[in-house]
């Protein structure tokens, strides 16, 4: 056996894993300082791991494009008074631009920000301050009210920056630019704005809020390798590479294993290719790399893509939580067993669930949310995430999920990344990419998807059980399931590649209906979505005037087509490849 050879075993690969190389690229990275894209530091890092992919003799590209990106240069608050102090802030993408002299007003509290916070209060022309982060919900809400301002606050002593876009990718036209909230806004940490709060209670309070932001088109860098297979199949691997601050565990971290991914795998021929891009515009573009790369390159990805691996969140202090996040129902199985062996314990994912958040009832959190430069869910492909967490006792842990407290901050520096986790989450990347690269039959299993579709309709009916159109739903999904039953029956005894294409077939069809309200080839917005949100105005129908009812009812109907027409497409496709196998005994 040959060198290539013996590495195509698991655990051949994980001796190749070199963990000071990957804390190199880590320092290498976090030296360049933020890496806003379309910047000199952008095309600094692109160039840094171009350099390195060649001197592995992997093959790569660098494609550059125009997107609309946001970055807050300058970022001041001031509390206006007998005796003026200033406090620490940093600001957030898409944001109204003051200019350096800023804007004055009084400071309102308003809660957490929700829309309901604002009823009966007036906050035109003011700034409210909120005990959440500046993100675009509340950013919207405080616009909406009239207010010209908004302080969001953290957890703790950090401040982190954000973004206030609804939109995913670069705006498409003028009329979804003008949905980006037009106020001002910056963060705060959570000691400063306790004495904010407590001076709102001692009486009327004015500061003066500077937020300099630069908005616009710039030039960005995507970095593309490929490691070819024997098949036009690839795998897609995804990590951006635009930072906040020196971005330490958001995300050079991931930059380094995907590097890793292609020095280890560099001299493999295996059978399906892996494909590697560094995204660039994440935050500061809102996922207008991977958007970029979708619109792009659509019909091939929907033709050959296996799965996209989105690699982020990794390698930080003290993070020994393994969350399997952003899985899709048919590969949550073979990644949870790629995982325990990488690793070498049993459950290494048990456990991080409650640490994930979905607006869903039922469904499973794990399942992908809209974030994580998830571009390519509407066409169809499987998608796979592992970031690791902390405790939910480590104090560094920011309340209420999994992520440390230098998320988006100052703070995320090369020292908040940890050798031995990165290590760790390096075995998991690399089991994941070989078990996806080299089977024969792809390990994706199609009833548990059933399963999704169930838990949608089930809280969707308990909303309006007296809409049939769920019920007929929920038939069709029966006859979903008993097909791919039919079909993992017959799966060992088919050819790998009319088994595996009858898979792809199947995603293709129930993937974009289960996570995009209406097509793939338009992308949803950058908020929170529900499985099967199409059907989302379900949930709204009691208490509806009834007009707005009647039309709501016909977007209803026309969204359970559209569904139904997925299922039971899926449900004959395998069917169909199923009655071969019986054909052929017969």
């Amino acid at each position: 056996m040959n060198d290539s050879q013996r590495c195509q075993t698991p655990d051949a690969l994980f001796e190749r894993l070199e963990p000071e190389r990957m804390m190199n690229t880590v320092r290498a990275l976090c030296c360049m300082g933020e890496k806003v894209s379309g910047t000199a530091e952008e095309l600094q890092a692109c160039d840094w791991i171009t350099g390195q992919l060649a001197r592995y003799g992997v093959a790569w590209k660098v494609h550059a494009f125009d997107a609309l990106i946001s970055h807050p240069r300058h970022t001041a608050l001031r509390w206006l008074g007998d005796v003026p102090r200033s406090i620490d802030a940093v600001g957030v993408a898409f944001s109204r631009e003051t200019g350096p002299e800023g804007i004055e007003a009084e400071l309102v509290w308003v809660g957490q920000g929700k829309p309901s916070d604002y009823d009966g209060r007036d906050v035109r022309g003011k700034i409210v301050l909120i005990g959440a982060l500046p993100e675009y919900g509340a950013c919207a809400a405080a616009w909406r009210a009239g207010a010209v301002g908004l302080l969001g606050a953290s957890s703790g002593p950090q401040r982190h920056k954000m973004t206030c876009s609804p939109i995913w990718g670069s705006p498409a036209s003028e009329d979804e630019r003008r949905q980006i909230p037009d106020i001002a806004a910056a963060s705060v940490n959570r000691p400063d704005f306790e004495v904010l709060r407590a001076g709102l209670a001692d009486g009327p309070v004015r500061v003066n809020l500077v937020a300099e932001v630069e908005t616009g088109w710039r030039t960005v860098q995507l970095p593309v390798a490929e490691i070819a297979g024997t098949s036009p199949q690839f795998l897609l691997a995804g990590a951006h590479y635009c930072t906040w601050f020196d971005g330490a565990t958001d995300n050079v971290a991931a930059d380094a294993i995907l590097l890793e991914l292609a020095r280890v795998f560099a001299d493999s021929r295996p059978q399906v290719g892996l494909r590697m891009a560094w995204w660039p515009g994440h935050s500061q573009g809102r996922y207008a790399g991977s958007t970029w790369y979708a619109d792009q390159f659509w019909l091939e990805l929907h033709q050959h893509c296996i799965g996209y691996l989105n690699i982020d969140i990794n390698g930080s202090r003290g993070a020994v939580k393994k969350a399997l996040r952003n899985v899709t129902a048919e590969a949550e199985a073979f990644a949870a067993s790629a995982i325990d062996r990488a690793l070498g314990r049993p459950g290494a994912t048990d456990g991080t669930r409650e640490m994930l958040k979905r607006p869903d009832r039922y469904a499973d959190r794990r399942r992908p949310h809209r974030g994580s430069d998830q571009s390519f869910l509407g066409i169809g492909i499987t998608s796979l995430q592992v970031s690791s967490f902390l405790l939910e006792d480590d104090p560094d842990r920011i309340a209420g999920g999994g992520l440390p407290r230098w998320w988006h901050a100052v703070e995320d520096r090369a020292d908040m990344v940890d050798a031995g986790v990165l290590l760790e989450d390096a075995r998991i990347h690399v089991g994941l990419v070989h078990g996806l690269l080299q089977a024969s039959m792809l390990p994706f299993e199609l009833e548990p998807i059933a399963t999704d579709f169930d838990a949608a309709l089930r809280e969707l009916r308990e909303a309006a059980p007296e809409l049939a159109l769920l019920d007929d739903l929920q038939r069709t999904v029966d006859t979903f399931r008993h097909a791919a039953s039919g079909f993992r029956a017959a799966r060992e005894r088919l050819a790998p590649d009319m088994g595996n294409q009858a898979v792809l077939d199947v995603l293709r069809l129930l993937t974009p209906v289960l996570y995009a309200t209406s097509s793939g080839f338009q992308p949803d917005r950058a908020t929170s979505l529900r499985l099967l949100p199409g059907l989302t105005p379900v949930l709204s129908l009691h208490g509806m005037p009834h007009a707005d009812r009647l039309q709501t009812g016909t977007l209803l109907r026309r969204a359970a087509n559209r569904i139904a027409h997925a299922l039971t497409g899926a449900a004959d496709a395998l069917t169909r490849v199923s009655s071969t196998i019986s054909n052929s005994d017969a």
